[in-house]
C-alpha cells in the first residue's frame, strides 16, 4: 500500500487540487500543508484527514485508503497489520464442526507391502483419511504430527465432531515463523496457526502442540524433501510440503526409527499452549497472571464479574451436588480476594461490550465459569452485579465497547499480561477450554492489541453509565 504522503500527492495531482485552497480549508498554512504532502510532517488528527478527503471529493473507498495510510503513518505498518490481524482473529473466532466424508477410505497397506507410494493429493488424502479416522476411534489411539496447521484437509479430519475421541493422544510439532513481517498481503502466520489448531483443543483433551522457530518459507519450500510426517502405532507417512505426494510404510524398523526421531524433536521443542481444563488448575494459574506492578487486560464481550462475587454469591450459586464443593468455594473466594487486593496496587483493565452485558442479563451465566459448576443467577442478582460494575467504572478500569468484536454467540475470554496470559472458550458441549499462552510472541501480540485499542471504540464513562442505566431500567421492570 502507498504511504500517506504518496497517496495524498497522487490525489492532488489527479484531481488538480490547489495546495493553498486545500490548506485554507483544513485551517493550516500552506507551508505546513507542503510538509504533509512531502511526508515531512503528519496530519495532526484523523479529523484533518477527513477534511482533506472532503475537499478533494474522494469516494468512500479512497477515503478508507487515506485513513488506513494515516494510521499506518502513526504507528508503523508492522504494528498496524499485526493489530489488524488480531482484530480479524477475534471477529472470525468460531469453532467449526466438520463431518467425515461419506466416501469409503482406502485401507492401510498390509504387511507384505512395506512401502506404498502416494502419487497425488487424492491418494494422500484418501490414505490419511483412513489412518487418522481409524486411530481416532481407538481407545488407546496415538497420533504424532510434524506438519504445519495450514494443511486444511488433515486439520479438518482431526477436528471432526463425528465421534468422541477424547482418549486419543495427539502430539503436534509446528514451525513458527521467526520473521514477523506482516503486511496487507502477508498475514500474521503465527496467529493464523493458532486459529487453525484451536478446534483440535476443543475436540481432543489430550491434544498438545509444541513449536520451534524458523523461517517458515524455508521449511515449506518446494525443495524440502518430505518435511511433513504423520506417525501412528501402525504406520508412518512422509509427505511433501504441498501434500501432493509422499509415501507410507508399516515396516516395524522404520516405525521404530521415526518414532525415536520424533521423540528427539519433541524434547527440543517448546509448548505453544498448555490446556488446563480443570477449574482448580485454572484458578491457580489465573492467580499467577495477576503480577504487580505490571498491568493486565481482561478482554471478553460478556462482562467479567468475578471481582464482585461475594462468599454469599458463591454459596448460593455453586452447584450443591459438586463432590468437592467447599474446596471450590474456598479456591474461588481466595482468587476473588487476590483479584481485589491486586487491583488496589496495579491496573487490571476490564473490556466488555454492551451486547455482552445484555446477554448476561438474559441468561444469567458468568461466562468464565462452566455451567456444570454454577447455576444461573437470578434476575435480581444479575441487576445487582451490573450495578456494581457501573460503580466500578468510575475507576476508569472498566471499558465498554460500542460494538462487539466478534460474534456474541461465539464466546471467548482473554486475560493477558506482559508475562502470562490465557485464552478460554466454551465448546458445543458447554465444556470450557482454557489454554495458557506459553509462546512469548503470541502473548505480546494479544497484550499489544488490548493496550492499543482506539479510544473511539469505547463509550466514555458518562455514555457508558447512561447506556447501562437505560438497559437496567428495561430489566428492572421484570423484578418489580
Amino acid at each position: 500500500m502507498l504511504d500517506f504522503a504518496t497517496l495524498l500527492s497522487t490525489h492532488i495531482h489527479n484531481k488538480d487540487v490547489k495546495t493553498y485552497a486545500l490548506a485554507q480549508f483544513c485551517g493550516i498554512d500552506r507551508a505546513n500543508m507542503y510538509k504533509i504532502i512531502k511526508g515531512q510532517r503528519k496530519p495532526t488528527s484523523l479529523e484533518m484527514v477527513h477534511n482533506i478527503c472532503k475537499f478533494m471529493r474522494l469516494s468512500p473507498t479512497e477515503q478508507f485508503e487515506m485513513e488506513e495510510a494515516y494510521r499506518i503513518a502513526l504507528i508503523g505498518s508492522e504494528n498496524y497489520y499485526r493489530r489488524k490481524a488480531v482484530l480479524r482473529f477475534f471477529e472470525e473466532f468460531r469453532l467449526p464442526i466438520f463431518r467425515l466424508p461419506s466416501t469409503p477410505p482406502t485401507e492401510l497397506p498390509n504387511d507384505t507391502e512395506n512401502i506404498i507410494l502416494l502419487n497425488s493429493q487424492h491418494e494422500v488424502n484418501r490414505s490419511l483419511f483412513y489412518t487418522i479416522s481409524s486411530e481416532l476411534k481407538r481407545q488407546d489411539g496415538r497420533i504424532d504430527l510434524l506438519i504445519q496447521p495450514d494443511s486444511e484437509f488433515l486439520m479438518n479430519i482431526l477436528a471432526t465432531g463425528d465421534y468422541d475421541s477424547s482418549s486419543v493422544k495427539i502430539r503436534h510439532i509446528i514451525c513458527l515463523n521467526n520473521t514477523q513481517t506482516v503486511t496487507s498481503s502477508r498475514q500474521n502466520y503465527n496467529l493464523n496457526s493458532l486459529k487453525q489448531i484451536i478446534p483440535l483443543y476443543s475436540n481432543h483433551y489430550q491434544y498438545d502442540c509444541y513449536y520451534y522457530y524458523d523461517n517458515v518459507d524455508s521449511v515449506t519450500n518446494a525443495f524440502s524433501l518430505f518435511p511433513y510426517a504423520v506417525i501412528t502405532p501402525k504406520c508412518v507417512y512422509l509427505l511433501t510440503a504441498d501434500m501432493q505426494s509422499g509415501l507410507t510404510t508399516t515396516d516395524s524398523e522404520s516405525l521404530r526409527f521415526f518414532s525415536c526421531l520424533y521423540e528427539q524433536y519433541w524434547r527440543n521443542s517448546s509448548p505453544l499452549l498448555h490446556p488446563s481444563n480443570n477449574l482448580y488448575v485454572q484458578l491457580e494459574y489465573a492467580q499467577g497472571t495477576i503480577q504487580p506492578p505490571n498491568h493486565s487486560y481482561s478482554f471478553q464481550m460478556l462482562p467479567c464479574l468475578t471481582p464482585f462475587l461475594t462468599i454469599e454469591f458463591l454459596e448460593k450459586y455453586i452447584l450443591k451436588t459438586l463432590p468437592e464443593r467447599k474446596k471450590l468455594i474456598l479456591s474461588l473466594q481466595k482468587y476473588v480476594e487476590k483479584l481485589r487486593d491486586r487491583d488496589k496496587y496495579f491496573a487490571i483493565h476490564y473490556i466488555c461490550s454492551l451486547d455482552g452485558i445484555r446477554k448476561f442479563l438474559e441468561i444469567g451465566r458468568v461466562g468464565e465459569y462452566p455451567p456444570q459448576y454454577c447455576n444461573p443467577f437470578s434476575l435480581r442478582d444479575r441487576i445487582y452485579l451490573i450495578r456494581q460494575l457501573m460503580t466500578a467504572m468510575r475507576t476508569k478500569r472498566y471499558h465498554l465497547l460500542k460494538h462487539n468484536i466478534g460474534s456474541i454467540d461465539n464466546e471467548f475470554f482473554l486475560f493477558v499480561g506482559q508475562q502470562k496470559g490465557y485464552f478460554m472458550f466454551p465448546t458445543a458441549k458447554q465444556e470450557l477450554i482454557c489454554l495458557n499462552i506459553e509462546e512469548s510472541d503470541l502473548l505480546y501480540t494479544f497484550f499489544d492489541f488490548c493496550e492499543s485499542l482506539d479510544e473511539e471504540m469505547f463509550y466514555t464513562y458518562e455514555e457508558a453509565y447512561t447506556q447501562l442505566h437505560n438497559l437496567l431500567n428495561e430489566y428492572s421492570h421484570s423484578t418489580a
